[in-house]
């Protein structure tokens, strides 16, 4: 029996990141052209090879797969004023394909189906009656049936939650998910949902998967430095640099919403006065609101009621404000960034509270406060949907770790 021919590296793929399709043929050297061109759109062989730092053989080299393949096409004829010769630009064949982001919270599933390009063309929200990890992934088997289309089948799947992947020594073991949210302990979905839809499934970190989204196609795309802050059920934090995302543990990122603003502040479920969650999450907002009231609110109440001049919710809201903006200081300071994402469902509570956003910027940078640029997201969840699928774009089609 002759021996068995080694696996080439290229051919091998790790098993929960399948290739998809004539994708699989992409090589690792090719990937930085194809997330050049799905970033930043259309462009010349010459414009390519500067960007990419290559020689016009190589990059040659490197495209003539991918326009075999037709995953890469040349469009019309342009002038090119780098070399004085007409030329045809690159781009991706962005509409043949389709990806199913689904963002998970306590209570609802948000879902979005994308281009590769992440331009949303179909989108739906389902409460999640039961949250079991069998309930929630027929739920999202429904739902991809539901928004697949003969024009817009998902080819895969991302899902994205309020929670951590737990340290595992296998780098090919699927990752196992403790999710608070949703009662989850050591849960595996990956492989359950890759059956379960009949497409390849990834599941990732909502707030890291929000972050790589506004880097590839949102408000961070062209930056190299930024920072991301989720204000809702949690208190979320991301921090890209030189490009790539710090790699942050679970105990980071909970210590950094238990940081404390003010020992004289509020108290958070976990006794800690002045912390950031005790300002901005959405429980301890409404539970100071309701205190106040002497009755139960609902978030969209709060907002209304500060809005309409209530002396409880503004004294509520303009504190909460407050505290955004000195996190959002406290981290320019500390990580010498000065470009912000601002997201989540809690921001309907404190968007009329600008000013107080601004102060405790100035509270805590007392030079050049007016440096920092700040872009706030609509609090809806379509967004954080759109970035669950940017999540199988990113691990599926360039089959990024």
């Amino acid at each position: 029996m002759p021996p068995a021919t080694p696996t080439p590296p290229e051919a091998a793929a790790p098993r929960r990141r399948p290739p998809i399709g004539s994708w699989g043929t992409v090589s690792r050297a090719a990937r930085p052209v194809v997330r050049e061109l799905l970033v930043n759109g259309p462009s010349t062989r010459t414009d390519l090879a500067r960007v990419l730092g290559l020689s016009t053989g190589s990059l040659t080299r490197l495209t003539k797969p991918l326009t075999a393949a037709g995953l890469v096409v040349e469009g019309g004829t342009v002038h090119d004023p780098a070399n004085g010769r007409p030329t045809r630009p690159l781009d991706v064949v962005a509409a043949d394909h389709h990806f199913l982001g689904v963002k998970l919270t306590s209570d609802r599933l948000y879902a979005a189906v994308t281009d590769l390009r992440a331009r949303v063309i179909a989108e739906t929200s389902e409460p999640l009656d039961a949250t079991t990890p069998e309930a929630v992934s027929a739920r999202i088997a429904g739902v991809r049936e539901r928004l697949t289309t003969a024009d817009a089948a998902p080819v895969a799947a991302g899902i994205t939650l309020g929670g951590a992947a737990r340290p595992c020594s296998d780098p090919d073991a699927a990752p196992r998910f403790d999710a608070p949210f949703l009662g989850w302990r050591d849960v595996e979905l990956s492989e359950r949902l890759t059956l379960r839809t009949g497409v390849p499934c990834v599941v990732e970190n909502d707030v890291t998967a929000l972050a790589h989204a506004q880097r590839w196609f949102g408000a961070a795309r062209g930056l190299t430095d930024f920072a991301l802050l989720t204000v809702g059920a949690g208190i979320g934090y991301a921090l890209v640099r030189h490009g790539r995302m710090v790699p942050a543990e679970p105990v980071d990122l909970m210590e950094f919403s238990h940081h404390v603003l003010d020992p004289g502040g509020p108290m958070c479920t976990e006794g800690h006065r002045g912390c950031l969650a005790s300002y901005l999450s959405t429980r301890s907002i409404l539970a100071a609101a309701a205190h106040g009231l002497r009755r139960g609110v609902t978030p969209e109440e709060v907002a209304a009621l500060a809005r309409a001049g209530d002396p409880v919710c503004r004294n509520v809201l303009r504190p909460a404000a407050w505290a955004l903006g000195a996190a959002l200081a406290t981290v320019a300071n500390l990580c010498m960034v000065k470009d912000f994402v601002v997201a989540g469902e809690g921001l309907v509570l404190i968007a009329a509270e600008e000013g107080c956003v601004e102060a405790g910027i100035r509270d805590r940078r007392h030079r050049d406060h007016g440096s920092l640029r700040v872009t706030t997201l609509a609090p809806e969840f379509g967004e954080w949907a759109r970035a669950a699928a940017v999540t199988a774009i990113r691990a599926f089609v360039l089959r990024e770790e």
